[in-house]
C-alpha cells in the first residue's frame, strides 16, 4: 500500500494505541512458545518416573500415566502442539505485517463498512488465535466449530476486554464513499480510526457519530491528529478536503455531554449529492452539527428528569485492570488512562474469555 504524508502522520497519531494490540500480539506469541516447550519437556518424563518409581512399582503402576498426572493438565491431547502450531502461524503473519496491519485502502465505489469489518476481522485472528489455544489446552478443542477462529474473528466476538486493546485502523477513502454511519457499530472500549477522505466529500458525515463518550474530530490538516494520542476513549477523525466542516467533539466527564468546537461550517448547503448521499441527508448532517454545536434548549434542560440525563450520559470504563470484572475490565471512570500492563494480562490464555464459544457452539 503506498505511503504518503497522511497517513504517517495518522499512524504516528495512533502510535500508541498500535503499540499496545502488537505487545499484546507478541506477549501471546512468547506465552504459547513456553506452553510448547513446557510440553517437550513433559514428553520425557515417562523414562524418569518409571526409575523413581523403582523395580516395585514395575506392572502395578503405568509410569506413563503417572508422569501425565505430573504435568498440567491442560497439556493433554493428542493434537494440543499441532494446534497450538496453528495459532503460533496466525500471530507470527499478523505481527509480520507491520503497519499495514492498521491500513485499510477502500476502493472507490467499495462500502466502508464492510471494508473495516473485513479488517477488523482479520486483525481479531489475533484473539481467536489466543481462544484456539486455550480451548486446546483445556481439552475443548473441536475442530469443526472452532477453526474458523483462525480464519476470522469479527468484532462483535470480542470480548469487553479484548475491545481495550483493539487494533487501530487508518483509512483511505473517496470522499464519494463516506457513509459513515455504520462505524458506529465499532466506536467501543479502545478502537479508533482515522479516515483520510480523497476528492470532493459530503461537508460533515462525522456529526452523525457524535456521542458523549466518543471523540470525533474533522480537520484538513493532518497534524491536528496529535490529539489522538491525548484520547483515552472510542475515537474517530477524518482529514477531510478544506470545503468540510471542522469541528472537534471532545468525550464528556461524568456530569456533561460532551464538548463540541466548530472551528469552520461552509458557506453554502450543499447543492449536489455526493456518490449515494443526497442532498437532503447532506443537509441534515450540517442541521445535526449546528444543533449539537448550539446544545439543548433551556426548557429542554428543565424538562429532562435527572435520571434520564444521567443514563444519557453514562461512559463506558476506558481502562483495564487485572482481576476486575468477567473480562478482567475495570469499572474505571471515563478519564482514566488505559493500562497496558492490564491489558496484557488479559491476552494471558488463562483469562481468555470463552463464555461466548461455549453458548453460541464455537
Amino acid at each position: 500500500m503506498p505511503s504518503d504524508d497522511r497517513a504517517q502522520d495518522a499512524l504516528a497519531a495512533l502510535g500508541r494505541r498500535a503499540e499496545v494490540f502488537r505487545s499484546a500480539i507478541s506477549l501471546t506469541r512468547d506465552q504459547l512458545r513456553g506452553f510448547l516447550e513446557a510440553r517437550a519437556t513433559t514428553a520425557g518424563e515417562a523414562p524418569r518416573a518409571a526409575a523413581a518409581l523403582g523395580a516395585f512399582a514395575a506392572g502395578r503402576i503405568d509410569s506413563d500415566r503417572f508422569s501425565r498426572l505430573l504435568a498440567s493438565k491442560k497439556a493433554a491431547g493428542s493434537d494440543w502442539a499441532a494446534t497450538v502450531e496453528r495459532a503460533l502461524k496466525v500471530l507470527d503473519e499478523l505481527e509480520g505485517r507491520g503497519e499495514d496491519l492498521f491500513r485499510v485502502r477502500v476502493e472507490r465505489g467499495a462500502d466502508l463498512h464492510a471494508a473495516v469489518e473485513r479488517a477488523l476481522a482479520d486483525a481479531g485472528r489475533a484473539f481467536g488465535a489466543a481462544r484456539l489455544a486455550n480451548l486446546a489446552r483445556s481439552s475443548q478443542y473441536r475442530p469443526e466449530e472452532h477453526d474458523a477462529l483462525l480464519e476470522a474473528f469479527p468484532f462483535r466476538r470480542w470480548s469487553r476486554a479484548e475491545r481495550q486493546i483493539a487494533p487501530p485502523l487508518v483509512i483511505e477513502v473517496a470522499g464519494s464513499d463516506m457513509l459513515v454511519a455504520g462505524l458506529g457499530a465499532y466506536l467501543d472500549g479502545a478502537q479508533s480510526f482515522v479516515l483520510l477522505v480523497e476528492g470532493h466529500a459530503p461537508p460533515a458525515p462525522l456529526a452523525r457519530l457524535v456521542a458523549p463518550g466518543v471523540f470525533v474530530m474533522q480537520t484538513d490538516d493532518a497534524g491536528a491528529l496529535t490529539r489522538l494520542a491525548e484520547v483515552n476513549a472510542p475515537a474517530v477523525a477524518a482529514v477531510m478536503p478544506s470545503e468540510a466542516a471542522l469541528f472537534v467533539h471532545t468525550p464528556a466527564d461524568a456530569h456533561g455531554l460532551g464538548r463540541l468546537e466548530v472551528k469552520h461550517v461552509p458557506s453554502q448547503e450543499p447543492r449536489r449529492p455526493v456518490g449515494s448521499l443526497s442532498v437532503f441527508q447532506q443537509q441534515q448532517e450540517l442541521r445535526m452539527l449546528a444543533a449539537l454545536a448550539a446544545g439543548p434548549t433551556p426548557e429542554a434542560e428543565a424538562e429532562a428528569p435527572a435520571a434520564a440525563i444521567e443514563a444519557a450520559t453514562a461512559l463506558p470504563p476506558a481502562a483495564v485492570d487485572v482481576g476486575g470484572g468477567a473480562n478482567g475490565a475495570s469499572p474505571a471512570g471515563p478519564g482514566a488512562a488505559p493500562d497496558p500492563v492490564g491489558a496484557f494480562a488479559n491476552w494471558l490464555l488463562g483469562q481468555v474469555d470463552l463464555s461466548d464459544l461455549e453458548s453460541a457452539g464455537g
